[in-house]
């Protein structure tokens, strides 16, 4: 009866994990693309970020119950899917495709922000044209130029494990924290009176560039005590490892009962929150 019980904590642990770990687009393992029509018959769709509320039934004529994410309206729809970014060997002609709706320089870019992602729009159509893929981008139906960092798709996410330096020593396998690799629940908020006041709302590690940076605000949440934290700008005290040898700085958003506070604090350098002197964010 004890190895049944520790099997299904050890089943829904790994089902939370994997539905909180996000990938370079910042979307989830349970997150949905959703529309109100396919894409046969259209150029191109446009589809949003959603969760799963009610899963599809005979009773519902095939329909699932979504909420979506930049609004939170709940729409029941026929036309979902779950998708991953594609690999080099995967961008085939023909294919359909999801990318994110944002152009720059006449091509169509993935995110750089998590609530981009999550609250703008994505759309969804087929690629008609791979000879430019070599210049790191291919055509797709609409005559929409697509970055192959932009392109997801459509099946069962990846499923990557990442366990963020816990604060408690167990027996269980870790996985390092490696650039690009995040763990993120934003759908369990923990107010700041449950941390003694202090929350990390966002804290990101690295250089300019974002390929060069890290999610770490996981990891200094476990560190908060009493509500307060001493951090410091470097590798050996955030647990990652960093290839970019370029200057880096650790860039910090928190709350406290008193407001939300900004700071960044220079490699090699720390600092303690809450601090009177950080900035307060606007």
């Amino acid at each position: 009866m004890i190895k049944k019980i520790l099997f299904i904590l050890t089943a829904l642990t790994a089902l939370s994990l994997s539905a909180q770990v996000i990938d370079k687009h910042y979307i989830q393992g349970d997150d949905y693309f959703i529309s109100d029509r396919p894409l046969e018959g259209h150029s191109w769709i446009r589809i949003n970020v959603a969760k799963m509320i009610e899963a599809p039934s005979a009773n519902t004529n095939g329909e699932a119950k979504f909420l979506v994410v930049k609004d939170g309206k709940e729409i029941w729809t026929k036309y979902f899917w779950q998708s991953r970014i594609a690999g080099p060997e995967e961008i085939k002609l023909g294919l359909p495709v999801i990318m994110f709706d944002y152009s720059s320089g006449g091509i169509y870019i993935p995110p750089k922000e998590r609530d981009d992602a999550r609250t703008d729009n994505w759309f969804m159509a087929k690629i008609t044209d791979v000879s430019t893929l070599y210049k790191g981008h291919v055509l797709v139906s609409g005559g929409y130029n697509v970055s192959k960092d932009n392109i997801r798709i459509i099946g069962a996410p990846e499923v990557k494990t990442v366990e963020v330096a816990p604060a408690v020593q167990t027996a269980t396998a870790t996985t390092p924290v490696q650039t690009q690799q995040t763990i993120q629940p934003e759908d369990s908020y923990v107010a700041p009176s449950q941390k003694g006041g202090l929350r990390i709302v966002k804290a990101v590690y690295g250089g300019f560039l974002p390929e060069n940076s890290v999610d770490v605000t996981d990891y200094l949440n476990t560190l908060i005590r009493d509500g307060k934290l001493t951090v410091k700008a470097n590798d050996q005290f955030l647990k990652v490892r960093m290839n970019s040898s370029e200057e880096r700085s650790l860039k910090i958003k928190y709350q406290t009962v008193d407001g939300v506070f900004e700071t960044t604090v220079i490699q090699g350098m720390q600092t303690n929150i809450p601090n009177a002197s950080h900035r307060k964010a606007q």
